[in-house]
């Protein structure tokens, strides 16, 4: 552990003495870099920090000030990773509630994790208007795994229905849904991801939504007029990027993997959760855009949605646990634009997001309705990402809520030889109370778990409702059957094929699932 008081005094002064030998006045561009005292292992992060001068006015625009950390491996490769802004809080829960102190101005840091054992290098490099430098070059030895790392996730090249770690070791998805906090912030997640992992669950999906993690949003003065917008600039949301800090780490510390969702349908639908009067892009808080649907087309908007990917590449991308980086949650919900402008949106931002990320974490998307559609189909997409409710305001599904067969009736429509997860699955969609009338003894929430299983998903079904049903109603032992099944079984080497089982019993109706 290295203390970050003393990591920032040391980085001020030897920036001060860099910059002030002579002069004072040194013109050009100049960079300090260092890695505070750590002992990295392959697949363990290590952090770089230091300062960039001259300071820009915005350090989140990289046509203003670019910075990336180059590291050559042992056998010569190249990684680059992207830097970013990074500001220390300190968090306490003061009467049930999370409060954020920031501990220090920002400063720059780069993340990486090395792939592989050995003497590897590294340095910084900061391209400004003003010209370009770099940090000398520096040396670190990297140790073997330890027996808990496996690496990042990949899709199996033996049986594309599902997921392996670098090592080749196996993984099935078992989990839930936990978006966002309650009034606890980041301490809820030390709540929910100890009892999800005391079952054996090991996957959680996040958003990052104006409420919780998101990094763009507006703030209103007591008139009700715009006071403050982060849009492009994320300066007055480094606290909401350190508390998703805490929460993959979190996540890491007990075995968790996370899909993290970039953008929630409410921020750009007039109908569904619309958030649209608040959202930074709108002209009327400063924005590009009259409409939602402009988001998909603007290049403004793009360009922009280009920069806040960078950003979450550079502080998140090197973190093994993150699965999959989930460019909407539900897009279809959000206002269309007609053609095929979502779908190029997606086409260019998801190869954005492959160009940024040197470790190539899986991409996705997701859309309400489990209908076939051409976004399942579009290459630059890893999996399958599937939603289903069965009732909402306009239907009921007529098994509800038995749902043994249903996660596999819709994980049948997958896109051709890619892994699917039903990611999102529940008994009502209005909401829990709702939800509890339909299904009071959880059947609907026990049967999505293990039709996930049989359904051929390289996951169970991920329940919603997480912090109103699951927690309160302490449906945390649901989980435990299944991780413990599924626990050691290489899916990805078994070439499963769906059935083979049958059962009877006197006067009781019984269906049979199995994987063969």
């Amino acid at each position: 552990m290295f203390h970050a008081g003393r990591r920032r005094t040391a980085l001020r002064r030897g920036l001060a003495a860099l910059l002030c030998a002579g002069s004072c006045e040194i013109p050009g561009v100049h960079v300090l870099a260092v890695a505070p005292e750590q002992a990295p292992r392959t697949w363990e992060r290590f952090e770089t920090v230091g300062f960039v001068w001259p300071d820009v006015d915005n350090p989140f625009d990289p046509a203003r000030v670019e910075v990336v950390g180059e590291f050559e491996a042992p056998d010569g490769r190249l990684l680059v990773m992207p830097g970013f802004v990074y500001r220390p809080f300190r968090r306490s829960l003061v009467g049930g509630f999370e409060k954020l102190a920031p501990t220090q101005r920002p400063y720059w840091m780069v993340r990486f994790t090395p792939d592989a054992p050995g003497s590897w290098h590294w340095r910084w490099v900061a391209r400004l208007p003003e010209g370009e430098a770099a940090s000398p070059w520096r040396a670190v030895a990297v140790a073997p795994p330890s027996p808990e790392r496996h690496g990042f996730l990949r899709v199996s090249s033996e049986d594309p229905r599902y997921l392996r770690f670098d090592d080749g070791a196996p993984y099935f998805a078992v989990g839930e849904n936990v978006s966002w906090y309650d009034g606890r912030g980041t301490y809820a997640y030390d709540d929910w991801f100890a009892k999800l992992a005391a079952q054996g669950a090991n996957f959680a999906r996040l958003w990052m939504p104006s409420w919780a993690f998101g990094l763009e949003w507006i703030e209103r003065d007591g008139g009700g007029a715009v006071a403050s917008s982060s849009l492009g600039n994320y300066h007055y949301r480094l606290d909401r990027a350190w508390q998703l800090d805490q929460v993959i780490e979190a996540a890491e510390r007990h075995g968790i993997q996370i899909v993290l969702c970039l953008q929630n349908h409410g921020a750009f639908s007039l109908a569904y959760n619309s958030e649209w009067n608040d959202n930074p892009y709108r002209d009327r808080n400063g924005g590009p855009l009259a409409r939602p649907r402009e988001f998909f087309s603007d290049p403004e908007a793009r360009a922009l949605f280009r920069r806040r990917l960078r950003y979450v590449v550079a502080r998140w991308g090197y973190a093994p646990n993150v699965l999959s980086f989930e460019l909407w949650n539900e897009v279809d919900l959000a206002e269309q634009p007609g053609g095929t402008a979502v779908l190029d949106w997606h086409v260019e931002m998801a190869r954005e997001l492959k160009a940024l990320d040197p470790y190539d974490h899986l991409v996705s998307t997701s859309t309400a309705y489990a209908i076939q559609q051409p976004l399942w189909l579009l290459p630059e997409l890893d999996f399958t990402n599937l939603h289903f409710y069965a009732w909402n305001e306009s239907f009921a599904f007529p098994l509800a809520p038995d749902f043994s067969t249903t996660p596999g009736f819709f994980l049948a429509r997958r896109a051709p030889g890619r892994p699917a997860l039903v990611a999102e699955i529940g008994v009502h969609s209005a909401g829990p109370a709702e939800t509890v009338a339909a299904d009071p003894e959880a059947i609907g929430f026990h049967d999505a778990l293990w039709g996930g299983l049989f359904g051929e998903g390289f996951g169970t079904g991920m329940a919603w409702w997480w912090d109103n049903v699951v927690d309160p109603n302490d449906h945390y032992f649901h989980f435990g059957p299944v991780a413990e099944i599924a626990r050691g079984v290489a899916f990805h080497r078994e070439g499963f094929v769906v059935g083979g089982a049958t059962a009877t019993a006197p006067g009781a109706e019984l269906r049979a699932q199995a994987l063969r």
